[in-house]
């Protein structure tokens, strides 16, 4: 399970704050609006337990105050455009791999997008093109699980997403499990959650044409939570053979319900960008993880 921890509670005010600062231009005014914050975020430690629920309250919490819906659309826009451009510099390269390498690149460079994350508060992103450039020098944890990928025909595979840039990356797995004879829905969020991929990118960065098809979460939480989601959604959770969950809040989320035996297959596949994830996961902070899990769906 990952609960709040203490270097959770910084963590989020200091992304939170910076918010602030770089939408309100007056300092006396954002200085008021962070006072405020403040006090919600001690009620919302108080009642709420997981670090992604309290993640989600806080950033709700900003954009109704400050009354924008996606306010990290300019930057989200620039890692999508760099993911479009990327993708389509390495396309004819991995269509000419064979089947097995095409899978191991695929996840891969799966992988390597979840390095693109604003969300935590002492990670700085690198570039596309330095991640590109460590395509086969990183070390996976857990890749031994890539033979959960191998064998998918006939199979639904619900791929969570997670940031904007990374899904345009996440297109390569998804075709290929398509070419293996899956039908892969991405999962999208309704609303936007600091720089993940919402509804509102899909046609422009192409997801429509590499998966089976798009499903929105129905809610703008950082996970799907079980409370919000669409009941669409909640049928094909239970319709799925395997749930791809890119990203921290995914496993953050997802790994309160697990289960020792039954349950919904499930892969996360993240990079550990701070400490208590890395020590939930028993890696080190900033590896490259693929954990297979089951959960219990609560319905």
């Amino acid at each position: 399970m990952t609960r709040v921890n203490l270097e959770c509670i910084p963590c989020i005010l200091g992304v939170r704050v910076n918010e602030i600062k770089n939408i309100v231009g007056n300092r006396d005014e954002a200085l008021s609006i962070a006072k405020e914050m403040l006090s919600y975020y001690l009620e919302v430690l108080r009642r709420e337990s997981n670090i992604t629920v309290i993640a989600t309250l806080m950033f709700r919490w900003v954009k109704n105050k400050l009354g924008i819906r996606d306010p990290y659309r300019e930057l989200k826009n620039h890692a999508n455009s760099m993911g479009i451009r990327v993708y389509r510099e390495l396309k004819n390269y991995f269509n000419k791999l064979s089947r097995d390498k095409r899978l191991e690149m695929a996840i891969r460079l799966s992988l390597i997008g979840n390095s693109l994350d604003l969300g935590v508060i002492d990670y700085t992103p690198p570039s596309l093109n330095e991640l590109i450039n460590m395509l086969w020098n990183i070390k996976v944890k857990g890749l031994n699980h890539i033979h959960v990928f191998e064998d998918v025909s006939g199979k639904l595979v619900l791929f969570l997403l997670d940031n904007s840039g990374e899904a345009v990356l996440d297109r390569f797995l998804a075709e290929e499990l398509v070419y293996r004879g899956a039908r892969v829905l991405g999962v999208v969020k309704s609303g936007g959650f600091q720089n993940d991929v919402t509804i509102e990118e899909v046609d422009y960065i192409g997801l429509r044409s590499s998966f089976s098809g798009i499903v929105e979460t129905g809610t703008d939480a950082s996970s799907i939570f079980f409370d919000e989601i669409t009941d669409e959604l909640k049928t094909l959770l239970s319709q799925a053979d395997l749930i791809i969950a890119k990203g921290m809040a995914n496993y953050e989320y997802l790994s309160d319900y697990e289960v020792r035996e039954g349950g919904k297959q499930v892969v996360y596949m993240l990079r550990a960008k701070c400490e208590p994830i890395a020590r939930s996961l028993g890696v080190e902070k900033g590896d490259y993880v693929l954990r297979r899990a089951w959960i219990k769906l609560p319905w």
